[in-house]
């Protein structure tokens, strides 16, 4: 039965002998490719990705703006009612707590 440490040491030596990795060059005519395209005002297509978040962005934004329009005209309208549920409420419940 082998040792740990020497799995260890012999792992080490095999991973020493590997090939370096080739270091990759851009391909001809990358360089001058892409400052065409920039100097010709060319920009890339957005990815899925990027509209998904424009609109999820703007549409919380709109969500927002609205949520406080509904609250600032609800507000107003709702708080009578309530003080008329309650003083109804109040007016059945009292006289039988008051015995």
């Amino acid at each position: 039965m082998s040792e740990p440490k020497d799995n260890w040491q012999k792992l080490a030596r095999l991973a020493r002998q590997a090939p370096k990795p080739a270091k990759e060059a851009a391909p001809f005519g990358f360089a001058t490719r892409v400052s065409a395209r920039w100097a010709g005002g060319e920009t890339p297509a957005p990815s899925t990705w990027d509209v998904l978040e424009a609109f999820s962005l703007r549409s919380l934004a709109v969500a927002g703006v609205l949520m406080v329009a509904v609250l600032f005209t609800s507000y107003d309208v709702a708080t009578p009612g309530w003080t008329q549920q309650y003083t109804v409420a109040d007016a059945t419940f009292d006289p039988i707590f008051e015995e």
